[in-house]
């Protein structure tokens, strides 16, 4: 795993995810210390940063553990980088990241997948 300052990881990265529905995301557990890994949706909003919405807002497990430790890996295809989280609670910023879901996974949507709606996390890979 590399950090997301290192130029040619992160431009790895970024050209993996492009051509990907999934990215794997590892945060630490806020109770255990431990490394959890879970695949998740996401979108790419400019060329340097990854948006991720939790399937139940923010009573989503691994949401929960990056509120305590906002430090989370992505990784597709072999390739990885650590970097700082943000997380936004703004309603109209979650809606127009959501409309990007439905944009991109326009096949596989179900309004059931996000039921609750009250949060997005923001990764810079740059």
């Amino acid at each position: 795993m590399t950090s997301a300052s290192n130029p040619s990881a992160r431009e790895a990265l970024v050209a993996k995810l492009k051509r990907s529905n999934e990215v794997m995301i590892t945060v630490e557990g806020r109770s255990s210390g431990k490394k959890i890994s879970t695949p998740v949706w996401f979108v790419m909003d400019k060329e340097d940063q990854v948006m991720l919405v939790p399937m139940k807002g923010s009573s989503t497990n691994w949401f929960k553990n990056l509120e305590k430790h906002p430090q989370i890996e992505l990784s597709e295809g072999g390739k990885a980088i650590s970097s700082p989280a943000t997380i936004c609670r703004e309603k109209n910023q979650v809606e127009r990241i959501l409309d990007e879901f439905r944009s991109k996974y326009r096949s596989m949507w179900s309004e059931s997948y996000y039921a609750k709606r009250d949060v997005y996390v923001e990764v810079r890979v740059q």
